[in-house]
């Protein structure tokens, strides 16, 4: 059974991780920039934004950073919308619902927030990750689809609530 929860600093490292891990085998890690950096530094991200973690028992496998609109680490959230980026789940642990409980755990932070909607931006060659969006209800949102470096193009979803 999945849990998630508010990462803690002792598993910071773990998370850093699991997201190079998880968007390194996903073919996902941009070329051209340092994005292993950014995943790797959870602790920059629980202290700009909420930094939740999936575990399985008392070990993490899964991690989400769920973000408010204008701030460090917003790409796409307006007024009333709840974002998330860098879901990650350790490759070992893919296919066992831990994305999708990582999800739900972001729909439930915007409800509690009475947000209107919840968005993020996804890889284009990432389907398994569109697919579970998808399945989620999230919907495409091309209007805010965008190109933060050359030869990464982002699309964006949204799900209203």
């Amino acid at each position: 059974m999945t849990t998630v929860r508010v990462a803690r600093s002792a598993e910071y490292e773990a998370i850093g991780e699991i997201a190079v891990r998880a968007y390194t085998e996903a073919g996902s890690m941009p070329a051209d920039v340092d994005y292993a950096s950014v995943l790797r530094d959870a602790a920059d991200r629980a202290e700009r934004a909420e930094l939740l973690v999936a575990l399985v028992g008392d070990k993490p496998v899964g991690t989400v950073t769920v973000v408010q609109p204008g701030t460090a680490y917003a790409e796409i959230s307006q007024p009333g919308e709840l974002e998330f980026r860098m879901l990650a789940v350790a490759p070992e642990a893919m296919g066992n619902g831990v994305g999708r409980a990582l999800v739900r755990a972001v729909i439930d932070r915007a409800r509690e927030q009475d947000l209107k909607r919840v968005v993020l931006c996804v890889k284009d060659t990432s389907e398994t990750a569109q697919r579970l969006y998808r399945n989620l209800g999230f919907e495409r949102c091309p209007d805010r689809d965008w190109t933060p470096a050359p030869d990464v193009h982002l699309l964006a979803f949204a799900l209203d609530l």
